[in-house]
């Protein structure tokens, strides 16, 4: 079942302009994964499942790296080239360009998109809720970060605001250490919008992370965190 509330777009001048924010989704690794096919009882040992979702991860990222397109029934991948060129004859240059990686999802996962089941449940604005990330370098919402460039985030309580170590504005890849922006680089501090200096962040996938003990009219006492759920890519 996927929960949804419904939140003001605060992207548009509109009245009465609401979308739809997903909420209470759960993340599954690839252990989690191995775990379900051993419930299906495929006659395969837990290590020989873990070797062959290894082998399958190693073997499409020889093959994007050697510039080749990948088709699978769960994702379709294939390398393009962003950047300007000004002359026929002019080459590649990573200064200007940038190799990216296109992700469209496969067979199965468009078959599965029709299959969710979905559920409304009440919004719960409590505490920080981010509900936009614009990187201004881009124009995208929700899309892109471009490092040394700045974003602003939309939202309720996103003010940065207390002495506990941990509050501040993060920075989540998908492995590895949250990275924390620097409390200078944060140029607009505001409860409904907080613009800041991306830092510098190895290209891969993120999620923008709000810990903070601001609490409104009042400071609380111990810092909350709030993860922004959608993904956000560095190319």
């Amino acid at each position: 079942m996927l929960e949804y509330t419904l939140e003001e777009n605060l992207l548009t001048e509109d009245a009465g302009d609401y979308r739809a924010q997903v909420v209470n989704v759960t993340s599954f690794t690839t252990g989690d994964v191995v775990d379900r096919i051993m419930k299906i009882g495929a006659g395969l040992t837990r290590s020989d499942v873990a070797s062959v979702l290894e082998a399958e991860k190693q073997v499409i990222a020889e093959i994007v790296a050697e510039g080749g397109a990948v088709n699978t029934e769960i994702v379709n991948a294939f390398p393009s080239i962003q950047g300007r060129f000004t002359r026929p004859d002019e080459s590649f240059d990573p200064t200007k360009h940038k190799v990216r990686i296109n992700l469209h999802p496969g067979t199965a996962l468009r078959t599965a998109v029709n299959e969710i089941k979905l559920k409304k449940v009440a919004a719960v604005l409590t505490g920080t809720v981010i509900t936009a990330v614009l990187d201004v370098k881009s124009g995208t919402v929700n899309e892109k970060l471009t490092p040394g460039r700045n974003c602003k985030l939309s939202g309720a309580k996103l003010k940065i605001d207390g002495d506990d170590p941990a509050v501040g504005l993060y920075f989540v890849p998908e492995s590895g250490a949250p990275v924390k922006v620097d409390p200078s680089d944060i140029v607009v501090n505001n409860p409904a919008e907080l613009i800041a200096i991306i830092p510098t962040l190895a290209a891969g996938v993120y999620q923008v992370r709000i810990t903070t003990q601001h609490g409104g009219t009042r400071q609380l006492k111990t810092p909350h965190t709030f993860t922004f759920d959608k993904l956000l890519t560095v190319v």
